[in-house]
């Protein structure tokens, strides 16, 4: 028996609205939301050297 995953050929191609979106906004907002540097760990942050 053999088990296709699906899931793995569409991976980050789904729409806004499938993920939960009102917009591509909202979505581009809670991303950039998520990559941010924490304040405490911007200092000593290798992060820093790529802006």
């Amino acid at each position: 028996m053999q088990i296709n995953n699906t899931h793995i050929a569409s991976l980050g191609s789904e729409k806004y609205y499938e993920l939960g979106f009102k917009s591509e906004e909202d979505l581009n907002r809670e991303i950039s939301k998520l990559i941010q540097v924490r304040s405490e760990l911007s200092k000593n942050s290798e992060v820093n050297l790529i802006k």
